[in-house]
């Protein structure tokens, strides 16, 4: 006889053959009945930051067809398994604890640490740099040149410092690395954008990470180097104990008129020859390449620099 799981209804509901078959136990004393391989992926899925389909077609499949039982077990730590069929790629997102009728951390996993100004401008940049890389079917990478140089270009003249601002995209760089949105490739200091990207930002629409980018861009930096929450910070779900540079995590809210939760669980482009540029609206369109500094932002067709 199977095992049964209570839904929140109070509903009993068996699991199918097809789903788990209970078997020996793997070691002395163990009483799961999930087979090793749905449990390798389980473990997967928890260390994250998330599982890349393209990179283990073996484990990708193992979650496709066990996908109800692991999202079961995963509801019991009051975590949601987003999968994203087209770009092979799962995450874990947390639950809201509000919707459990309490503001408790004891029920997250994962607390979320808001992302400096830095970090927000990087990952919005890659998010149209890897639409533009999408749509002319060509790798996704990008060189720290190319990424201080975005930087720079929205930081105010009177306010750029060399080695100061070196070393915060450096650390800007070093996180979005430990959450594996930035892959090192076989080249020093070039990058390629993860697949995994879009999952981690809130936004439905292309056009939306424009319009964000450029509420950024209108802020301006503060003397801390943060951003105002209502400003546009964004925010990643990260273990305390991971993060890169030791700071404290910190609940940031959902950005306004996006919905959703935002950010990844856990561990958490430049063309070779060419110039690196993005479409301010329609990103990928059709039109010349576009420099890296200069340039105005628009929301139509009109180009924008990075």
């Amino acid at each position: 006889m199977h095992p049964t799981e209570v839904t929140p209804s109070g509903a009993e509901v068996t699991p199918s053959d097809a789903e788990v078959t209970p078997g020996a136990a793997l070691y002395d004393g163990d009483t799961g009945i999930l087979p090793l391989r749905v449990r390798q992926v389980l473990v997967r899925l928890l260390k994250g930051p998330y599982l890349d389909g393209g990179r283990d077609e073996k484990a990708w499949t193992t979650l496709l067809d066990h996908q109800d039982v692991l999202r079961s077990r995963l509801s019991e730590l009051f975590l949601r398994l987003a999968v994203d069929h087209e770009r092979k790629i799962a995450v874990l997102r947390p639950v809201d604890p509000e919707l459990l009728g309490t503001a408790s951390r004891a029920t997250v996993l994962r607390q979320q640490r808001a992302l400096s100004r830095v970090e927000t401008i990087l990952l919005l940049r890659l998010r149209l740099l890897l639409d533009r890389h999408s749509t002319a079917q060509t790798e996704p990478t990008v060189t720290l040149e190319e990424l201080a140089d975005v930087v720079a270009h929205y930081q105010p003249a009177e306010q750029q410092d060399a080695l100061r601002d070196a070393d915060t995209v450096n650390r800007a760089v070093a996180k979005l690395q430990a959450r594996r949105l930035l892959i090192p490739t076989a080249l020093d200091d070039v990058y390629l954008i993860s697949n995994a990207l879009p999952l981690a930002l809130p936004f439905e629409n292309i056009g939306d990470v424009t319009r964000h980018l450029e509420a950024v861009a209108a802020a301006g930096p503060v003397r801390d180097g943060g951003l105002a929450h209502d400003a546009g910070q964004l925010a990643l779900e990260v273990d305390a104990a991971e993060d890169v540079d030791g700071s404290d995590d910190l609940e940031a809210p959902d950005l306004e008129g996006t919905g959703g939760d935002l950010g990844l669980i856990g561990g958490d482009v430049g063309l070779t020859g060419g110039d690196l540029g993005v479409a301010g609206g329609d990103v990928g369109g059709t039109g010349g390449d576009v420099g890296l500094t200069g340039g105005d932002l628009g929301d139509e067709e009109q180009e924008a620099s990075l």
